[in-house]
């Protein structure tokens, strides 16, 4: 991928490796300046966050099913055209990184979104197409932003009711049905109630297979 291939308002994550801990932090891209993309800037109590060299930083470009990746970057809070923004040279190249290695499962619901906007919640009825433990894809006539964070209200037929956090990652015009949008996110928290269920959906399809039921 090339550094001019970013899209404005497209949500990227930092993935921060110190002291043998690991801390994801989402952001969003804000423009590209020669070899160095900027993205939103990172706060902490409303203080811009600072990455030391001693920090390992990765930078991952999630679009669709796989990720753009850049290992052990540079980011540095600089101020352009009047605005504060940390930005990330990028002069190696990058590899891609499948994130289809998380079991997903067909679900093919409608459930509920709580989507959160500057003046206040809303709740919308979407129809969950795929989950996995690490997020989701789904479709919904209603246009949603990018980089926003989801309250998810999850009922399956089997009774089990979740409720899990995450982040949009990434907007497609639906091709098999028009006015409608497609839709994936990542969970920003683990949930093990979703672990489960999707353990006992995997042993019941291996099952099958095995022509066990």
């Amino acid at each position: 991928m090339n550094i001019n291939d970013f899209e404005m308002a497209h949500s990227v994550e930092l993935e921060i490796l110190h002291d043998g801990k690991k801390t994801t932090l989402l952001t969003t891209v804000e423009g590209v300046i020669k070899d160095s993309v900027l993205l939103t800037p990172i706060r902490l109590d409303g203080k811009i966050v600072g990455f030391p060299p001693k920090f390992t930083v990765n930078l991952f470009y999630p679009n669709d099913n796989q990720v753009d990746c850049w290992n052990d970057v540079e980011v540095k809070a600089v101020h352009y055209r009047g605005h504060v923004y940390h930005s990330v040279q990028l002069t190696k190249d990058s590899y891609i990184q499948n994130r289809r290695g998380a079991y997903r499962v067909y679900i093919g619901e409608n459930m509920n979104v709580m989507h959160y906007t500057p003046s206040g919640s809303q709740l919308h009825e979407v129809l969950i197409r795929d989950l996995s433990e690490t997020g989701m894809c789904f479709v919904s006539k209603d246009e949603f932003t990018v980089g926003r964070m989801l309250r998810l209200y999850l009922r399956f037929k089997r009774g089990t009711e979740i409720r899990i956090s995450s982040q949009l990652l990434w907007k497609r015009e639906n091709p098999n049905r028009e006015s409608t949008f497609l839709y994936g996110c990542k969970f920003t928290e683990r949930n093990k109630l979703l672990v489960k269920y999707l353990m006992d959906i995997q042993q019941q399809q291996q099952r099958k297979k095995l022509g066990l039921d």
